[in-house]
């Protein structure tokens, strides 16, 4: 790395360690303090670039980036001290819904494209058993770029992005062991896991390759993100 780049990656690595803890607790105060956040991280593409380019260099968040079905995520940043585990969510061209929690509660801040967002309510436990008839929406809106939303994990949603959307998210630690999904076609249902309950094989599944990671890295800088 040049001297230059050197300068720039220390100054956003202190600009990272000044960000306050968030009481993910406090669902409202967590999202107006990640919200900000969300967006002095975003709005200054230069400043995402070096954070997103110092990953390659940084084996722990390297390791967290990782490819799925429906999206794949670059993870820049990672204070579970502070509550602060921050990741560019990188949408893929197959969607399909899914009802679903999460393990963690978080913010997104749309950067790129769109979602359609649905929110679900349901009177059934969540397990295996679950019908996926009785899972009921009380809550339908575009999520524009530029938006935030913040979701406590408890809640159950689904999203359906424009291909390549991409947004960045602000996560709690986790909060439970699994996060349930239900695919609304069929009815299947299965567990995200967190990677500490995954196998190896599943850890070299999903493992994003360097070629994928430099692929998202073109991408980025095309639609102007980085």
């Amino acid at each position: 790395m040049t001297s230059l780049t050197t300068d720039r990656t220390q100054a956003a690595v202190s600009l990272m360690e000044s960000l306050p803890a968030v009481n993910w607790d406090d669902i409202e105060s967590a999202a107006e303090v990640t919200e900000r956040i969300a967006h002095r991280l975003g709005d200054d593409p230069e400043l995402l670039n070096t954070l997103v380019e110092r990953v390659r260099y940084t084996p722990e968040l390297r390791e967290k980036c990782e490819c799925h079905a429906l999206d794949d995520k670059i993870v820049i940043w990672d204070d579970q001290e502070k509550g602060l585990r921050i990741r560019l969510r990188l949408a893929n061209t197959d969607q399909y819904e899914r009802v679903h929690n999460h393990r963690y509660s978080f913010t997104a801040y749309i950067l790129s494209g769109a979602y359609r967002h649905t929110l679900y309510a349901t009177d059934q436990p969540l397990d295996e058993t679950a019908d996926v008839e009785r899972f009921w929406p009380y809550f339908v809106r575009e999520e524009p770029q530029g938006r935030c939303i913040t979701l406590d994990h408890e809640q159950l949603h689904t999203t359906i992005t424009e291909p390549e959307t991409i947004s960045l998210m602000i996560q709690s630690p986790a909060r439970k062991s699994r996060a349930f999904m239900i695919r609304r076609a069929d009815g299947h249902v299965w567990w995200r896991l967190g990677a500490a309950e995954e196998s190896e094989e599943r850890r070299r599944e999903v493992r994003m390759t360097d070629e994928r990671f430099e692929h998202w890295i073109g991408r980025l800088k095309a639609l102007g993100v980085l």
